[in-house]
């Protein structure tokens, strides 16, 4: 029985117990016996193919250790899609639907069909399904290359991919700009848009607000041209989108005269200026977290925007030249000792001239932020109403996520401004919570 093949419908797979057949043949990393029909065993030794003529083979035939027997599993045949006939006294035919020529390999039109049965389901996925044999009766199935489907493609078709390519060699190479708004609020000093400008090198940001759009072009001429005097090395080039502020005759003009390239991203198509839309992502973000941290009125998001980009600048890491935007620009690290949390209760020492000798020394205000143009920071008045820029600024140090003594708060309330910072100082220095004393959250401060 050594050259004969018996074909078994009680056979589990394909198996026998003779070397030679095999064309190729692969060790089992695991422990697999057959029982015999006299219930004996057999150990698996390996899986391969077998060559039973140039035209047919068998896949997945297992290499049994004392089997006398060469069997083709009835059960398996019909797993990989072929058809057995069976006539009386003998077996007549093996064959397959279709213009056969493998015993191993399905036709193109069974991956049709079972791609349309299981739901229009990938091809990649479906031929990766079928050789794992994890779905009984579904055939091991073969997908031709560049198969397309009509109903899949108006079904699935999504936006193309940008992967983000960066050319730039050295900060101020290139510059990405956009526009943000307009805002649902104006801001405090009448603002509804906001215009931000990002290094390709090192995505270094800039923030300008805007009353109308078309102010954009006197920023962005400004801050290209002290580009251009704070460094030895050409800016060649700025992207944008196409938006009416930067699609004009005075962009056109003016990138002629500077020699720059004004490069624009397709219409409609936001990823191809990635970088500075993932910037206004964080941006905004950001300054969302902050202002809704102590319930700051939405009229203050452009000073949350700004101090959001201020922070970013410090603090965005380049992964790949692991540096931060600001050492990258300047050429040294960062230091965020000065750093505060935005919206925090403050006080700041009044400077007049002529102060009377038992008025308060201080004005109640809100932390909003950094200057731009001087090492001084930005603070709401409350009495006034308006926002200053000062170096003498003293900052509560209580977390506002802690609760404070409830007789804190009752004198934040009630206590005179002219003697509110003298408690307020005795107050954080001697008291302490009580374990067992009532706690309330933090007070939330009007800052219209």
């Amino acid at each position: 029985m050594e050259d004969v093949w018996i074909m078994d419908s009680s056979c589990s797979r394909h198996m026998t117990g003779h070397r030679k057949w095999f064309s190729s043949l692969n060790p089992v990393s695991t422990k697999e016996y057959i029982t015999f029909e006299d219930n004996g065993q057999g150990k698996v030794m390996g899986v391969g193919s077998v060559s039973l003529s140039a035209k047919l083979s068998l896949r997945e035939v297992a290499f049994v250790r004392n089997l006398g027997f060469n069997l083709v599993s009835v059960s398996q045949l019909l797993d990989e899609g072929f058809e057995v006939c069976f006539k009386k006294g003998s077996t007549s035919h093996l064959f397959r639907p279709g213009p056969a020529r493998r015993l191993v390999v399905s036709p193109s039109a069974d991956i049709w069909k079972w791609h349309r049965r299981l739901g229009h389901l990938s091809f990649d996925l479906l031929v990766r399904l079928s050789s794992m044999g994890l779905i009984r009766g579904l055939p091991k199935l073969r997908a031709e290359k560049d198969l397309v489907c009509h109903p899949c493609r108006h079904g699935k078709m999504v936006a193309a991919s940008h992967i983000p390519v960066s050319t730039t060699s050295y900060p101020g190479e290139l510059l990405h700009m956009d526009t943000v708004g307009p805002a649902r609020v104006a801001s405090v000093s009448g603002k509804w848009y906001v215009l931000v400008v990002v290094d390709d090198f090192s995505r270094f940001s800039w923030v300008f607000f805007m009353e109308f759009k078309d102010e954009a072009f006197g920023f962005v001429r400004d801050l290209v041209l002290r580009l251009r005097n704070e460094s030895h090395k050409a800016m060649r080039a700025i992207h944008s989108d196409n938006g009416g502020e930067f699609r004009n005759s005075r962009f056109e003009n003016f990138c002629c005269d500077q020699d720059l390239d004004h490069q624009f991203s397709s219409p409609y198509t936001p990823p191809q200026n990635g970088v500075v839309e993932r910037k206004n992502r964080t941006l905004v973000e950001m300054a969302r977290m902050m202002l809704d941290e102590h319930r700051t009125p939405r009229r203050f998001w452009a000073e949350a925007v700004n101090t959001a980009s201020y922070i970013a600048n410090w603090i965005f890491l380049r992964a790949f030249l692991g540096k931060t935007s600001y050492e990258l620009r300047f050429g040294r690290q960062p230091s965020v000792k000065h750093l505060r949390a935005f919206g925090y209760r403050c006080f700041v020492l009044k400077k007049a001239g002529h102060l009377d000798k038992f008025e308060s020394r201080c004005l109640d205000g809100i932390f909003l932020g950094y200057a731009s143009s001087s090492r001084a920071f930005r603070v709401w008045i409350l009495d006034a109403k308006q926002v200053v820029e000062t170096c003498e600024v003293f900052l509560m140090k209580l977390c506002p996520a802690q609760p404070l003594p409830l007789s804190f708060q009752v004198m934040m309330k009630k206590a005179p401004p002219s003697l509110r910072m003298r408690k307020v100082q005795l107050m954080i220095v001697m008291q302490e919570p009580a374990p067992h004393r009532l706690q309330l959250p933090p007070p939330r401060y009007e800052l219209g």
